[in-house]
């Protein structure tokens, strides 16, 4: 094996040899904030009102409609790719279709 190669199991053993599990922990304080989700409801009023329909919109970011009709329905997530795509062609800040939940309540 070259210097350096190691197995997938190996780096797993080496990483928890190294960092004792008491110390990962963190203590249970106020949630923290950062997972950004879709704002549908935001998504669909905007492309309503940029005169957009659903297929166009999927259409313009590469996407399929049934894709973006979940995103609308907050059925699905989006990844942050994709948010700035439907960000950039409904010309609005990103902030404008999404919102942060605190990370307990993924």
């Amino acid at each position: 094996m070259a210097l350096g190669a190691h197995t997938g199991t190996q780096v797993r053993q080496q990483n928890t040899q190294e960092t004792p599990a008491h110390a990962l922990r963190t203590p249970n304080k106020a949630p923290t904030l950062g997972v950004v989700t879709p704002n549908g409801a935001a998504i669909r009023s905007f492309r309503e009102k940029c005169g957009l329909s659903l297929r166009r919109l999927a259409h313009l970011i590469d996407r399929d409609p049934g894709y973006v009709s979940r995103i609308e329905a907050e059925q699905r997530g989006a990844a942050e790719d994709t948010l700035r795509q439907i960000a950039a062609v409904l010309q609005v800040p990103v902030a404008a279709i999404t919102r942060e939940k605190p990370r307990d309540q993924e």
